[in-house]
């Protein structure tokens, strides 16, 4: 009888970073660093199963009816991070391909090509350490993931104010169980989360609010392009099936500053900024944004809820821009 198991809490999650060849993860002497993972999702290889229809004047499903269908099959897992600038940097390089201190995306920024065997420095491997089912295989190994999902926020009421990092990755490439051992075991994530408390600028539209919470979220689709062979039914490669999308929340005293916001709210087709801003390290801004149906919320005192979207003016302009350091 087996008696391995795999305890959450030995669990470790380092992501390999730097240029590799799509369909390869990275070797254990690139750089990998172990991020302030709080929480993930993993997946292990399978298939889908499709059912072909029955006999007419049948009733039952019979065995030759099933098949598996691993040539459409990908994986996606999700992290959660305290929001250091490492976090920040990481995932947005995997999810359009800049990973400096000052990031802007644009319409015309991408991740550069996604064709199997071709060198591309946005993908990362994923390493969960300690969760192979296997008692010397122990470990699991996610190649050639991108970001399809990032989300920022910080709320006064969790984590003490801390910066959150929520990401999605996403592979076609099936996970492996295996062995791997970064060279000194990965480097360490050292840098501190940013902080709402933290925040010298909040304005919208040039007026400043009183905020409890934000939330930005940037999201884009991929898809596998068929498949190799069928021995392990690696795709060709990935194509991008969506622009990426820049939707976002704050929640803010209700006071004379969103009184003053009256003609965005009601809705004028017209962009505002946003800006939020630590006095040194921390910069968010999103130039060109319209407001999504903001309503009031009650609580012990009113707030209001202020959805948004962000545009660039032009596919030249920036929809988003981070400094962090």
């Amino acid at each position: 009888m087996a008696t391995n198991f795999q305890p959450k809490s030995d669990i470790q999650v380092i992501v390999g970073t730097g240029s590799a060849n799509l369909g390869s993860a990275h070797l254990v002497g690139d750089t990998w660093t172990k991020l302030h993972v709080t929480d993930y999702s993993i997946e292990h290889a399978s298939a889908p199963l499709d059912v072909a229809p029955q006999r007419s004047g049948s009733y039952g499903q019979t065995e030759s009816m099933g098949h598996h269908r691993p040539d459409t099959q990908s994986y996606e897992v999700s992290l959660t991070m305290r929001g250091t600038p490492s976090a920040v940097l990481t995932c947005s390089n995997a999810m359009w391909g800049d990973g400096s201190s000052t990031l802007t995306l644009t319409a015309e920024d991408s991740t550069g090509s996604m064709k199997d065997g071709t060198s591309n420095s946005s993908a990362v491997t994923l390493l969960f350490e300690n969760t192979g089912s296997d008692s010397t295989q122990i470990d699991l190994v996610m190649k050639s993931c991108f970001c399809t999902g990032l989300t920022l926020k910080e709320d006064v009421g969790t984590n003490g104010g801390e910066l959150i990092v929520d990401a999605t990755f996403w592979t076609a490439y099936r996970p492996e169980e295996t062995t791997l051992a970064p060279t000194g075991g990965g480097v360490a994530d050292e840098d501190n989360p940013k902080n709402i408390f933290n925040l010298t600028t909040k304005t919208l539209g040039g007026f400043a609010l009183i905020l409890t919470s934000w939330e930005l979220n940037i999201s884009r689709s991929l898809e596998r392009v068929s498949f190799q062979d069928t021995t392990d039914y690696d795709p060709f490669g990935y194509v991008q099936t969506s622009p990426y999308e820049v939707t976002g929340t704050i929640s803010a005293k209700r006071d004379d500053s969103i009184y003053d916001l009256v003609s965005a709210i009601k809705g004028d087709s017209t962009g505002i900024a946003l800006s939020l801003a630590e006095s040194s390290g921390f910069t968010l801004s999103c130039p060109d944004v319209m407001i999504d149906n903001s309503k009031p919320e009650v609580g012990e005192y009113l707030m209001q809820s202020i959805p948004f979207r962000a545009f660039g003016a032009n596919e030249d302009d920036n929809i988003v821009s981070i400094t962090i350091s």
